[in-house]
Order: structure tokens, then C-alpha cells, then sequence
């Protein structure tokens, strides 16, 4: 009769030991402690990696920003598409990026905004507040309107809209 206690003392430590390592694996494996990709930051008027970016540094130079300009004469001349957009009455510029479709993993990183397409799963996971690790493309032109998955460090954890 001891024998037998002592076996199935054994099966349940090993079972709940079992289900500890998986609860803790579950855990582990929870969107808190998800690494971000890496991604490039812009440091002393140079490109620096944070992590292990698995996309190619930047095209543009670090620091710079894309100026929109806002005459029609202007824009047409620099480039752009004077009209109406989104749900402005007026018309805007809508510049044209030089780095539209690039892999990026922050805002920082591109002329325009580093966007990521997410699944309709996804987009509940980031509606309910979790961060996603995700790589984005970089938009090409701006501005862009609509509402929008920013990846900014590696991680996607909201969205904006504009209109």
C-alpha cells in the first residue's frame, strides 16, 4: 500500500511539474517579454544599430526630414501633387518619397512614415493594447491619411488616424 501512495505522489509531482514548465513557457512566450527587431536610430548625424536590424541601414540621411511645401507652384516644382487629399476641402502637396517600399522597423527611418499591414488578428491584438514586434515599409509619398499601424523601435503598439 506505501509502494503505491509513493508512485502516485511521483505522477502528480511530475504532472505538476510538467504544468509549471508549461505555464512558464506560455509566459515567457507572452507579448510583455517579446524582443523587438532591430531597427537604426539616427546618433551623432550617423546611422546606429539598436539590436540586430535584420533590414539594410536607411537611404536617407540621418537627421533630415521631407519638407512639404505649400504653395501649388512650389510642389509641382519640388516634385509633389498639388489637389485635394484625405478630407481636407483645400488642396494640399503630397510629396513622393525617395525611399517608398523600404523595410523599415521605426519612423525614424524613413522620408515619410514607416507603416506596418497588419492581419485582422493583429489588429485586435494592438486595438486590446499589446506591442507586436513587426517591420514595416516605408510609405511613398506623404502625408498619408487613413488610419495607420506606426512601427516606431521595433514594435507596433497603436493606431493613428488621420484624416
Amino acid at each position: 500500500m506505501q509502494v503505491l501512495r509513493t508512485v502516485n505522489h511521483a505522477r502528480f509531482g511530475s504532472r505538476l511539474g510538467l504544468a509549471l514548465i508549461l505555464a512558464m513557457l506560455v509566459w515567457a512566450g507572452s507579448t510583455s517579454f517579446v524582443r523587438a527587431a532591430g531597427y537604426w536610430t539616427c546618433s551623432g548625424g550617423g546611422w546606429l544599430a539598436v539590436g540586430d536590424p535584420q533590414h539594410t541601414m536607411p537611404q536617407k540621411l540621418c537627421g533630415s526630414r521631407l519638407e512639404i511645401p505649400g504653395t501649388q507652384l512650389a510642389c509641382e516644382n519640388a516634385g509633389g501633387k498639388w489637389g485635394r487629399a484625405g478630407l481636407f476641402p483645400k488642396p494640399i502637396c503630397r510629396m513622393p518619397t525617395h525611399d517608398g517600399g523600404r523595410t523599415c522597423a521605426d519612423i525614424g527611418e524613413c522620408d515619410g512614415l514607416c507603416l506596418a499591414a497588419l492581419t485582422p488578428a493583429q489588429r485586435d491584438l494592438v486595438i486590446k493594447r499589446q506591442k507586436l514586434p513587426m517591420q514595416g515599409k516605408c510609405t511613398p509619398h506623404m502625408p498619408v491619411f487613413g488610419c495607420m499601424a506606426l512601427v516606431k523601435e521595433g514594435f507596433v503598439s497603436g493606431l493613428q488616424c488621420r484624416d
